[in-house]
């Protein structure tokens, strides 16, 4: 997936930063609304990962929320200390991991049809997750048309979200979403206040919270946070940007990941990581330097500082068929990675990625990618200690 700089400038890293909504805007809204997380904390934190992360790195790096642990703590109706607790203790995990490069070692194991396998089932859950925002939309998008609409202009959204990647057009795409906000925001009317200074304060979580999150949480999200938002957001990066993402190793990926998880499980905000899917929502959509995290997060810092409490409401004017369309594109690319894989590489990683998919769980993914690759390295061997001892008979025999 090497890109080209040509042609994209700001109008690119302008279109790019808005291509991840789709997941942003659903679960981060979910853990404000549902477990009660402060929306000024959440998205300032975030914010501020965005622009110390892209500043960094150098090239447009996604942030997003842990997706199968704001599942689970959405599901469960958790307290916000147990998913502040979830998010230092994720840190601590990931800074032990970036100490004197332990991570770099670790990613060894991870080899190609293992991150394709993760690259393709989160891809396939992207286009699952458009889909179920398009046929049962969150009620905070409250300017949804009834159906059959949002399926009928999600259609012609993706077809439009495609001709403006595939033809780098990418004012078609932004014309699209100030079009559909706009009208959005005529339907509903929303009510907005006048901006007003908010500031995060220090909320550490009890004991008994630590001891929940991190069975509940943490230890069913870590191996899935490492393999897909440490290992394989390198190798998208590597892949798009070549020598420009020199920076992007394992450790350098868990520190960023670990401080900002720090910073915000002290000050309310919600669990993070740099998935992999989210790079390449962002660089198929047009962005290519670390601009596009200054334009994302200097707009998540401006919500979380003035409009804390009128998120939920500005976030839902924005179109959901739009957002949809982004999704299942980035989706679809991201899946089609594997497709540089051949042979029994390519079976292993469509295997477990379709069946992580299926299951609506990477974990599974993940534990049968590094299984096959386990037996495939025990026939191997085997298979050439064979070879050896036959080479050694034939030369006694003659």
């Amino acid at each position: 997936m090497k890109v080209s700089t040509r042609r994209h400038g700001v109008l690119g890293d302008l279109t790019g930063s808005v291509a991840d909504l789709g997941v942003m805007v659903p679960l981060a809204t979910a853990l404000v609304l549902v477990n009660g997380l402060d929306a000024g904390a959440v998205f300032l934190w975030a914010g501020l990962l965005a622009l110390a992360s892209g500043a960094f790195f150098g090239i447009p790096f996604p942030v997003q929320p842990l997706k199968a642990l704001t599942a689970v703590a959405v599901a469960q109706q958790l307290a916000p200390g147990v998913i502040h607790a979830a998010g230092i203790e994720m840190a601590f995990f990931l800074l032990l991991l970036a100490a004197g490069g332990i991570a770099d070692r670790i990613a060894r194991v991870f080899t190609k049809p293992i991150v394709r396998a993760l690259q393709l089932g989160v891809g396939v859950l992207l286009v699952k997750t458009a889909v179920t925002l398009i046929s049962s939309p969150p009620d905070v998008f409250r300017g949804t048309p009834v159906a059959p609409w949002p399926v009928v202009l999600a259609i012609g959204a993706f077809a439009c979200v495609w001709w403006s990647a595939r033809t780098q057009h990418h004012v078609l795409a932004l014309v699209m979403l100030a079009a559909g906000t706009g009208l959005a925001w005529v339907i509903t009317a929303p009510h907005l206040h006048a901006p007003a200074l908010s500031l995060p304060s220090i909320d550490l979580p009890s004991g008994g919270d630590f001891a929940t999150a991190l069975f509940l949480l943490v230890v069913p999200q870590l191996p899935l946070t490492f393999g897909n938002a440490v290992v394989a957001v390198g190798d998208v990066a590597n892949g798009a940007f070549g020598q420009r993402a020199k920076r992007v190793r394992p450790s350098r990926v868990a520190l960023s990941t670990g401080i900002g998880n720090l910073a915000s499980g002290m000050f309310g905000g919600m669990p993070m990581c740099h998935g992999a899917g989210g790079l390449t929502a962002h660089v198929r959509l047009g962005a290519r330097t670390g601009r596009m995290n200054l334009i994302l997060g200097g707009a998540f810092v401006v919500l979380g500082l003035f409009f804390a409490g009128q998120i939920p409401v500005i976030l839902g004017s924005l179109p959901v068929w739009v957002l949809a369309a982004f999704l299942a594109y980035a989706g679809i690319r991201h899946a089609w990675l594997v497709a540089d894989l051949a042979g029994a590489e390519l079976l292993i990683a469509v295997v477990a990625g379709a069946a992580g998919a299926y299951l609506g769980n990477l974990a599974w993914t993940l534990a049968i990618a590094l299984s096959f690759e386990a037996g495939r390295r025990v026939w191997r061997a085997r298979h050439a200690d064979v070879r050896v001892m036959d080479r050694r008979l034939t030369s006694r025999l003659h």
